[in-house]
């Protein structure tokens, strides 16, 4: 999602896997029931690795979904989805959007994952700018793309979503 703060401040590599949350586990069932519903029930562990990184699990909006445009119950702006299981829902139809995207084959296609990944913080422009610039996802790319959407008139903020995200993210996530 175009986030002003993507997430919770962590860092760390995808070098190391982190464990999960009670939190993001306790949400297991539910993210498995819109992951089936929405076709891409081989994501889940995807799915809990975006939840620990926008959330922890914590908060009424775990996926931080408010922005996205599936987010038709409550106003679009930053946390402003007031049910989890909402969020959820919404944030796994925009996960399947950038999937789709992206040509991901499946959850061991990391080059395509990254390229989802980035693109679900981003807004999904950025996987058709990504695409024509260097072919997919680049960490060069995604910090250029940042900065270029920040340097748009009438951006008032000092930063475009989240330039580590699927750094951020893979280290919560086990292919």
């Amino acid at each position: 999602m175009v986030g002003i703060v993507g997430g919770a401040a962590f860092s760390g590599s995808s070098e190391s896997s982190e464990a999960l949350s009670q939190e993001v586990l306790s949400y297991t069932a539910t993210i498995q029931k819109y992951a089936n519903q929405y076709g891409i029930p081989e994501y889940v562990s995807v799915i809990q690795a975006i939840m620990m990184q926008e959330s922890g699990g914590r908060g009424s909006d775990p996926m931080q979904a408010s922005e996205s445009g599936y987010n038709t119950r409550f106003p679009r702006g930053p946390g402003t989805i007031t049910d989890p299981e909402y969020s959820i829902e919404c944030g796994i139809q925009a996960l399947r959007d950038v999937l789709q995207k992206a040509g991901c084959t499946g959850p061991t296609d990391l080059d395509r994952i990254k390229l989802a990944l980035q693109g679900y913080n981003y807004g999904s422009a950025y996987i058709d700018w990504a695409m024509e610039r260097d072919g997919g996802y680049t960490k060069e790319n995604a910090i250029a793309y940042s900065d270029m959407m920040c340097a748009r008139p009438g951006w008032n903020y000092s930063i475009y979503g989240d330039k580590e995200y699927v750094d951020h993210v893979l280290r919560y996530y086990q292919v």
